[in-house]
């Protein structure tokens, strides 16, 4: 767990104000307030200090207490999930980072990585990545990441520095090709239509969103372990096939 669900928690805040427009504080589960630079800039969240005697609702979310996880039967090998649903989240990009991204207007965001502690089973394959940047040779294909990322040929590598000029970056693109993760959720909080893979794993019942188009294969089915049943739902989601989202996506933004 791990940026994406603190983009997650913007979007709580949003669903929480939306019913009483009193601030958010957040709580880690244990009592104690806690706060997390990516909510730099939210009129509707607090920081600890900024809670002390006034009138605020306090949202619980946190390490061991997210909302989506049923903490009950989940085991370490296996995560098993609740009903719960996301809400459109919000980011306030700084404005250096803005204008940094401007250069890349237009483009289409591509990621073919997942973050180490992720379950190998969120991952669709590299040569699956390669096959769709190659199939659409005419898309401005670009492909953020830290210096040391392995690079999709065909694709513009554009090195990010820090997470706000990956964000800004999504916010200048036309659309985006992403894995389930922290960036398909700032996709949707910059409201970039995209196309998100999520297999088998883990469900868009939980963590998708309306406006992108959510690629799954039944489940979910939550295994941290190499799961069988996830290799033959990524088998059955081709490049072509994502290849031709994609374009109906981007079709249906023009018109």
């Amino acid at each position: 767990m791990g940026l994406g669900d603190e983009i997650m928690v913007t979007g709580e805040a949003r669903r929480l104000q939306a019913l009483d427009p009193r601030p958010v504080a957040v709580s880690d589960g244990r009592g104690r307030g806690r706060f997390h630079w990516l909510w730099e800039g939210s009129q509707r969240i607090l920081r600890p200090e900024e809670a002390r005697g006034k009138d605020c609702q306090w949202l619980v979310n946190g390490s061991g207490r997210r909302p989506y996880v049923d903490y009950v039967l989940t085991r370490k090998e296996r995560w098993a999930y609740t009903d719960w649903r996301v809400t459109v989240p919000e980011l306030h990009i700084p404005p250096e980072a803005m204008t940094w991204a401007k250069r890349w207007a237009g483009c289409v965001v591509v990621e073919p990585h997942i973050k180490p502690t992720a379950s190998p089973n969120k991952q669709w394959g590299w040569d699956r990545w390669q096959q769709l940047v190659r199939i659409c040779p005419d898309l401005p294909w670009v492909q953020p990441g830290a210096r040391s990322v392995r690079v999709l040929d065909g694709v513009e590598r554009v090195e990010t520095v820090e997470f706000w000029q990956a964000v800004a970056l999504l916010a200048h693109a036309r659309a985006a090709v992403l894995p389930e993760g922290a960036l398909h959720h700032a996709a949707a909080a910059v409201g970039l239509p995209a196309v998100v893979l999520f297999g088998h794993l883990c469900s868009p019942a939980n963590t998708g969103y309306d406006l992108h188009i959510n690629v799954t294969k039944g489940g979910p089915c939550g295994w941290r372990v190499p799961c069988g049943q996830c290799a033959r739902a990524w088998a059955e989601i081709t490049p072509e096939a994502v290849a031709e989202m994609l374009h109906g996506l981007m079709a249906r933004r023009v018109a």
